[in-house]
Order: structure tokens, then sequence, then C-alpha cells
């Protein structure tokens, strides 16, 4: 008792043996989405993403707004710090990660990385010119806040990463 061929629903050519998991669509190797609960057809994968993902472009404004000022106030407080700079600037971006992370709804991603990372770099340097404070002249200064402001980006990326 012979069964005739099937065919996958998006390569009419390819015959295949396999069928997605939740809709029973026949589908090829190439169509395949590996899931949790077995192969599934690219409908059914929701290739989108997951939710925790998704992020609305309000939100998106939100989080780089309060990054630039968090990172501006930031700024200013790194730059009167003094020598204890280096042991303040991760708890502080500890702190502007939580605050992004709370604008964007405690959504992650690498996006979210990335806006987070650079509001804060953007705020930390209006923080300079609106101050206008000497570091901008003095050298080894200026190296020591970059430094510092650095180390609170990766503590805030860090935050948001994990």
């Amino acid at each position: 008792m012979p069964t005739e061929p099937v065919y996958c629903a998006r390569h009419p050519k390819v015959q295949t043996a396999l069928a997605c998991a939740r809709c029973a669509t026949p589908i090829c190797p190439d169509c395949l989405v590996p899931g949790p609960v077995g192969m599934l057809c690219r409908n059914c994968a929701n290739l989108g993403g997951s939710p925790l993902f998704q992020i609305r472009p309000e939100r998106f404004v939100l989080a780089i707004v309060a990054g630039i000022v968090s990172g501006g106030i930031a700024g200013i407080l790194l730059q009167r710090i003094g020598f204890f700079i280096f042991f303040a600037a991760p708890v502080i971006g500890g702190i502007l990660g939580e605050i992004v992370l709370r604008a964007v709804g405690y959504k992650r991603g690498v996006k979210v990385e990335w806006v987070t990372g650079g509001s804060i770099l953007v705020g930390a340097a209006l923080s300079l010119l609106v101050t206008g404070t000497d570091l901008l002249f003095a050298p080894v200064s200026l190296i020591l806040f970059a430094v510092s402001v650095l180390l609170v980006v990766i503590a805030a990326v860090g935050k948001i990463r994990w």
C-alpha cells in the first residue's frame, strides 16, 4: 500500500517526510526551525522573537532620555569624587543600568545595551560641557574621567545583560 509523496508547503518541488509539530504542515529541512517541542514551520516559530526583546519605540525614546539625563548627573558626580572615582564608577553604572531597565520596562537585548551605553556616554560628555570644568584642558584628569565613564558604561551594560 504505497502512499503518495508529500511536498513542502513553501517549496512545492521538495519531497519531505517532516511536519510541523504544531500545525502539521509539511516542511523540508530548509524550512524547519528547531523549537522546544520539536520541529516547527516558520509561521509557528514566531521568528519575531521573544516578548522579552520586543520593545515599543516610545520606550526606546524614554530609555535614551533616561540614559542621557542620568549619564549627565553621573558625569557631574564623577567630576567631583576625586580618587574614589574607580570605586564609585561600577556602583554608579549599576544604578544607571537599573534606571534604563526601568525606563524600558525591564526588556533586554542588544539594542537596549547599545542605547544604554551610547546615551550614558552622551550624557557624560554633555556634563563636561555644562560644568565648564578644567577637565577639558587637563589631559590626566580627562583620561581619568574617560576611564571612569567607561567603567560606568561597562557596569550599566553588564546590569542589563545579566
